[in-house]
């Protein structure tokens, strides 16, 4: 790609250009600024829309944003007091692992869940006081030009190129920075489908309203439920295993879906899980993609982050969360050095062998969870046998990582 006005090196602190303003690319703005570093957002979308569903966010993400002030910003976050395990035929417990001040004991930080709209309103306040950074909204990068000076960066309808000593590529699944620094990669669907829903507090069954997750395990498909908003509003999300065949559009999360679809798949489970599903006013379908880890995510002057770097199959809730793990390492490869690729470089190796750690944890967890028959028996037995104190240390490596400032 031929672009206007070359590269150029700059004068004064790194000037940094993120492609994304979503969770990921919000955060990271946040975490090099903390270092003196120049940022510049570039988001497509003219308005950032109060969009999205609930997310976990669990103490390796928690623990990153008290640490960037963002936490205290953060208005309806729940903090659940447990995670509670059902089996789909009958609702019978299988496990329950206490989170709340015990999480916080254990893991540093809160076990939080928040709608993804507050959370990104909290960042977006956070990024509006903060020295050094420009959010542009409505912008849309095009393409860039990267050599061992810098980066030129070209957006949709401007005229001239941004210059900017690096650019990291947070634009989602089918990130266009990354596509440019390795064309081809296929971006696979996962064989599952997630459908989401919000309701009311006063229109859900009593057990929703609890201050928990409820995970519920059936036969190629399971159930998670938990209250955001304070507990105004109940999330739900139901991943059932489908032949969903279609592109793999940046908007296939906003697709509407019949109520009727749901409530067939799930005929068959206990007469709760039923109930909840009947009250959703409205469902979303989003299909699941994936992608195989990346061997590195820089060269040069350009990164990627997050989804564009890692996208998470959501069997163990930590899409978002490794975004925010993502900005945290970004920042601290930027604190203490003018060495833009070789900040680039560490951060890749710091993070590319976690995140790859965690995106084939989040595929096994999915195989798990949608187990059946002989397969679904052992699985429950297992549970059982683990006790609260065994299930919580399988996750140490996950939650107990620190990825703090």
């Amino acid at each position: 790609m031929r672009i206007s006005g070359g590269c150029r090196r700059l004068t004064g602190p790194p000037h940094v250009v993120i492609a994304g303003a979503g969770i990921g690319g919000l955060t990271a703005a946040l975490a090099l600024a903390r270092t003196g570093t120049r940022v510049t957002l570039l988001e497509r979308a003219a308005l950032i829309e109060d969009a999205g569903a609930g997310l976990q966010l669990s103490p390796n993400a928690s623990r990153v944003l008290a640490d960037l002030g963002v936490l205290d910003r953060l208005r309806g976050a729940v903090s659940l007091v447990q995670l509670h395990v059902r089996r789909a035929r009958d609702a019978a417990t299988l496990a329950v692992l206490p989170l709340g001040s015990e999480a916080e004991r254990r893991w540093g930080a809160p076990m939080l869940v928040a709608h993804r709209a507050d959370l990104q309103r909290a960042l977006l306040e956070a990024v509006a006081l903060a020295p050094g950074i420009k959010l542009r909204a409505g912008v849309a990068l095009s393409g860039y030009a990267a050599n061992q000076q810098g980066v030129s960066i070209a957006c949709c309808g401007r005229e001239a190129a941004i210059a900017a000593d690096a650019l990291i590529g947070a634009d989602g699944l089918n990130s266009q920075v990354r596509e440019q620094l390795w064309p081809g990669g296929k971006t696979l669907y996962s064989g599952r489908t997630a459908w989401r829903a919000l309701i009311e507090a006063d229109q859900a069954p009593a057990f929703a309203r609890i201050l928990e997750t409820s995970l519920w395990l059936g036969a190629k498909a399971h159930l998670v439920h938990y209250p955001v908003r304070g507990g105004a509003l109940v999330n739900v999300v139901a991943i059932v295993g489908d032949g969903w065949r279609g592109p793999a559009s940046a908007d296939l999360w906003a697709e509407d879906g019949d109520a009727a679809v749901v409530a067939a798949r799930f005929a068959s489970w206990h007469i709760s899980a039923r109930a909840l599903i009947a009250a959703a006013p409205a469902w979303r379908k989003w299909p699941l993609f994936d992608r195989p880890p990346l061997a590195r995510w820089s060269a040069g002057r350009v990164a990627v982050l997050g989804d564009a770097a890692h996208p998470m199959l959501p069997f163990l809730a930590q899409g978002a969360a490794q975004a925010i793990e993502d900005a945290a390492a970004l920042g601290r490869a930027f604190a203490g050095t003018a060495d833009v690729p070789s900040a680039l470089a560490a951060y890749s190796a710091s993070r590319a062998p976690r995140a790859a750690r965690v995106q084939q944890a989040s595929r096994r967890q999915g195989q798990i969870y949608h187990l059946s028959g002989p397969g679904a028996v052992a699985r429950d037995l297992a549970l059982a046998w683990l006790g609260p104190q065994k299930l919580a240390a399988r996750s140490d490596w996950l939650y107990g990582f620190d990825a703090s400032l």
